[in-house]
């Protein structure tokens, strides 16, 4: 033993250390984690929210909370609560779409609070009013994005793909089962039959289910297109889940329609 270098110094590894918290506070990392997660649910309040339609998180959120915090340089005592900011920020700003997916789920329905912000953000996108495009929604798929019926219509809202070409040229089914696409696309194509049949939003609804064609036709008789799918949208007839996959295509009393040609503005 060299006693040279004089006693040796004898620490206690587990004695408390001051300031622990605090300096874990000011560690770079921990302060980019923290300042990324503010700036992630930030913009997810604008952009949709952290997760999809089926309430999983979106990929990439936690490496970009990551990148995002390095990237700003703040002081540790300006790091708050990141969700108390954003709702200071825009309080209630969801409120009305999840109001609407309450009353849904209150009768069975399962509906992600991410669908519900999707179906809201694309009615009022294509001038519709948010509790038809529910509705819609509703009666055609069950909020199920996996909906697809006999005939072979896709999707929340039920779209045959010839029909989605219209408004997207060389449309693929994979494309139209992402549940943004098709929401867009459909509640466009009922905005082309209201402003088709005037304003007529039970008309237009008709021709949504039945085809603008059955309903010019029957139209032109004298006669009423009317086969009861108008009720069913806007809330007048009880409709309960079911336990399989269903869409208006399989409960209509009329076989499905012919596919009506374009609407004018996808000629």
């Amino acid at each position: 033993m060299d006693e040279s270098r004089g006693p040796r110094r004898v620490t206690n590894r587990h004695a408390a250390r001051p300031n622990d918290l605090r300096s874990i506070l000011r560690s770079r990392g921990v302060q980019a984690l923290l300042l990324g997660t503010l700036a992630v649910q930030s913009g997810a309040v604008l952009t949709g929210g952290m997760h999809d339609s089926r309430g999983k998180v979106r990929r990439g959120v936690v490496g970009q909370a990551v990148r995002d915090g390095v990237a700003v340089k703040m002081a540790a005592n300006v790091v708050r609560a990141p969700l108390a900011l954003v709702e200071t920020v825009a309080p209630g700003k969801d409120a009305p779409a999840f109001a609407l997916a309450d009353k849904y789920r209150a009768m069975g329905y399962e509906i992600s609070d991410g669908l519900a912000r999707e179906i809201y953000a694309a009615a009022i996108d294509a001038r519709i009013d948010p509790e038809l495009a529910f509705g819609l929604v509703r009666t055609e798929s069950e909020f199920k994005d996996y909906a697809t019926s006999r005939v072979g219509a896709i999707g929340l809202t039920q779209l045959m793909l010839p029909t989605a070409n219209w408004f997207k040229k060389g449309i693929t089914e994979i494309e139209l089962r992402e549940s943004g696409t098709n929401l867009r696309i459909g509640f466009r194509y009922l905005r082309e039959l209201i402003d088709r049949y005037e304003g007529d939003v039970e008309l237009a609804l008709t021709a949504y289910n039945r085809g603008t064609g059955t309903v010019d036709r029957v139209l032109k008789k004298g006669g009423n297109p009317d086969n009861g799918y108008a009720a069913k949208v806007l809330g007048r007839e009880t409709q309960k889940p079911s336990d399989g996959i269903r869409s208006s295509a399989d409960t209509s009393s009329t076989p499905a329609p012919p596919e009506p040609p374009p609407p004018a503005s996808a000629r």
